[in-house]
């Protein structure tokens, strides 16, 4: 059984010990894209987990973060059914 957390980890380690210390962020994109394994391309779980071990290490390198998700607003849909009920606009 494969540990794709382990093996996403292990994967980009090695690319990055394979890139000279000065590549730009477009390089070590194009090098992630080609070392990854295929389980990782075609599950839709092995994408998830590659585009976050990914993601996570590109950000070190000048890849800007995703912005948080906004939860001020968020009702459940509990929430919204007895604000419904009571002629709220939810």
């Amino acid at each position: 059984m494969i540990d794709w957390q382990k093996t996403a980890s292990h994967v980009i380690g090695e690319v990055h010990r394979n890139l000279p210390a000065d590549a730009d962020l477009a390089t070590r994109k194009k090098a992630l894209r080609a070392a990854r394994p295929w389980e990782f391309a075609s599950t839709s779980w092995g994408k998830k987990v590659w585009a976050k071990h990914s993601r996570k290490y590109l950000e070190k390198y000048g890849l800007p973060p995703l912005k948080p998700k906004a939860v001020e607003d968020h009702l459940s849909p509990l929430e919204r059914l007895m604000a419904k009920a009571k002629g709220g606009d939810a």
